[in-house]
């Protein structure tokens, strides 16, 4: 079994540890999507596809001068309360703009790098908290996360606790990586006209009742062979309930020893979309008709 100081951290705001580069990567696959998804969106809506720049914007020597050496710098936080950086830096030819997590004061994962000619695409990233430099005096989590990671003088009694905080931990990594690929499936099916990303918060009013009176539960193993429990209530917004919605609220089952079984939220998500909906109605239901 691995231990906590195995792991790996990309986010200076996140207990969030990571096995490996590769489980990096794929945790984080939907949100190098959904940045591509905003960048072709943007570029779309000013009528500029395609630039001719001479530049790569992938070359790792000019991210890293635009990391170092930021003009500007933009704090962001989403839905999942995870952190990124806008950095941007003017060039004779271009600006450059890098979105990507920080760990320690340096950049740890860079989500999207694209260049352009066009000040209104760079006016675009020039949102959330602007930081007066790149050392920013704010506190982060790494004392924290120091006070955390086990240590080797552990015994007795202690190590059993060390073994137990070490299950808990990547039990969490489980749950993340969960989130990740059932995030990544909802970023690649959801229509453009359904509950934008960024007003889920509004939807958690909803969260608590659709545990205690789901219309619908299923159960269904996954890829992996994980137990998931679907739980699906239709609601109603407005004045005169004109507005009608699903929420889905995906959870994860755990063993916790041989007589409790426990289930853990994995992801919660309001759709208008039927189709979206019905993607989640897989497997063994367990209770409740649907309702009109």
């Amino acid at each position: 079994m691995g231990h906590l100081d195995d792991l790996l951290f990309i986010d200076e705001f996140s207990h969030k540890g990571f096995c490996s580069e590769e489980c990096i990567e794929d945790f984080y696959f939907p949100l190098i999507k959904h940045f591509e998804i905003v960048e072709h969106s943007l570029r779309s809506k000013l009528n500029m596809r395609e630039e001719m720049i001479s530049a790569d914007p992938g070359d790792e020597k000019l991210v890293e001068d635009v990391i170092t050496n930021p003009d500007e710098i933009f704090k962001q936080s989403n839905e999942l309360q995870e952190t990124f950086y806008n950095f941007i830096k003017k060039y004779p030819d271009f600006t450059a703009i890098v979105i990507a997590s920080v760990y320690r004061k340096e950049a740890s994962f860079v989500f999207l790098s694209t260049l352009t000619k066009s000040s209104q695409l760079v006016t675009e990233f020039r949102y959330g908290e602007k930081l007066n430099d790149w050392d920013s005096s704010e506190k982060s989590l790494d004392d924290e996360i120091e006070e955390a990671l086990p240590h080797n003088d552990f015994e007795g009694e202690d190590l059993v606790d060390q073994e137990s905080d070490d299950e808990d931990m990547i039990f969490m990594q489980l749950l993340e990586s969960k989130k990740s690929k059932i995030l990544a499936d909802v970023i690649i099916n959801r229509r453009d006209d359904d509950i934008p990303f960024e007003e889920y918060p509004g939807y958690e009013f909803c969260f608590q009742e659709t545990l205690e009176l789901p219309d619908e539960v299923f159960e269904k193993k996954d890829n992996e062979g994980d137990k998931l429990f679907t739980y699906i209530k239709s609601f109603s917004k407005g004045a005169h309930g004109e507005e009608s919605f699903f929420y889905i609220v995906i959870c994860l089952r755990r063993n916790t020893d041989a007589t409790t079984v426990n289930v853990y939220p994995i992801l919660a998500i309001p759709t208008t979309d039927i189709k979206m909906c019905q993607e989640f109605r897989g497997g063994t239901r367990l209770s409740g008709p649907i309702k009109n």
